[in-house]
């Protein structure tokens, strides 16, 4: 059993998400750095959409029951196990007692707590990950509290002795412009892409809001579009003109015009900026989309491949 002591802003279980399900209405959901997820669930052995803990921002404090190995992936939020220092990107092995603290990071935003075996607990159309907004998933939907608890399989397994980088991640995020006419200036991408964006604090798991200082460079218009399907990772336009990125617990359908669409490699990436963070974009090609997912999923792929040795 894992006890949270301390939660801190924003603690929550997520796996990958609810998928195939927007045509209903409901919300893809899960963790917004799906790689980190993917990576830190790898190390201790398990299936990559394996519930995991989210942990935003840091300042969490969790005692475990019973013994486990796990990892961390994602933010650096400065771990310590009763006061030893806990590196993201590896394995370690906890005896019950432990007690396991966050700071936080001046970097990154959200860190993943992956368990050997992963968590015991209640799953809503197909995913346990939380959406505090319908609320369904693991915990009737609402965030972790102090005094909660989470169920798993106690293991004296030995920690696997190898580790795992996130892939690179840096460089502007790429995104493929909406091929509709949505009634935006022709130079909206352009101005979109030549332009530095600072993220707003007002950003939650829905978008990401973004501004500029100069007023002259916003996107402003006064067009309103028939309801559109969106998805994470959809560029939407509001009238004031600074551009929102949706994320994993976006509606499903809006009503402003879209700019384009952020390539599949480059969304875990948008669930670690903090607000004040400055984002460059960048518009690219369906072929060059393509390189740049399959270079992604290379990486991925490479740890899978490691993975499966180290297991054999």
């Amino acid at each position: 059993m894992l006890e949270v002591i301390k939660p801190g802003p924003q603690l929550s279980i997520q796996d990958q998400g609810r998928v195939g399900l927007r045509h209903l209405g409901i919300s893809q959901s899960g963790a917004l750095d799906s790689d980190a997820l993917s990576i830190a669930n790898l190390l201790v052995g398990n299936e990559e959409n394996s519930p995991a803990l989210e942990i935003t921002l840091g300042m969490a404090k969790l005692r475990f029951h019973s013994p486990t190995l796990f990892a961390l992936s994602g933010a650096d939020l400065s771990a310590n196990l009763d006061g030893q220092r806990i590196d993201v990107g590896w394995c370690y092995s906890v005896k019950a007692g432990q007690v396991l603290t966050f700071a936080t990071s001046a970097k990154m935003l959200r860190c993943y707590l992956a368990i050997a075996g992963g968590f015991d607990c209640d799953s809503t159309l197909g995913s346990a990950s939380i959406d505090m907004m319908a609320q369904l998933g693991a915990n009737n939907g609402q965030l972790l509290q102090a005094g909660d608890t989470l169920a798993y399989q106690p293991t004296s397994r030995n920690r696997s002795l190898w580790g795992a980088h996130l892939p690179q991640r840096h460089g502007p995020i790429h995104f493929v412009v909406d091929p509709r006419e949505h009634g935006l200036d022709v130079g909206a991408v352009k101005r979109f892409s030549q332009n530095s964006w600072a993220v707003s604090a007002q950003s939650n798991r829905m978008g990401l809001r973004l501004g500029i200082e100069n007023v002259e460079q916003r996107l402003s218009h006064t067009l309103s579009i028939r309801t559109t399907a969106v998805y994470p990772g959809t560029i939407q336009i509001p009238p004031s003109g600074e551009p929102i990125v949706l994320l994993n617990d976006c509606q499903t359908t809006g009503g402003y015009p879209v700019l384009g669409q952020v390539i599949h490699a480059d969304i875990p990436r948008l669930g670690q900026f903090r607000g004040g963070d400055i984002v460059n974009f960048e518009a690219v090609s369906l072929e060059q989309a393509l390189r740049l997912n399959q270079q992604h999923q290379a990486h991925l792929n490479r740890l899978r491949i490691a993975r499966n040795h180290k297991q054999n």
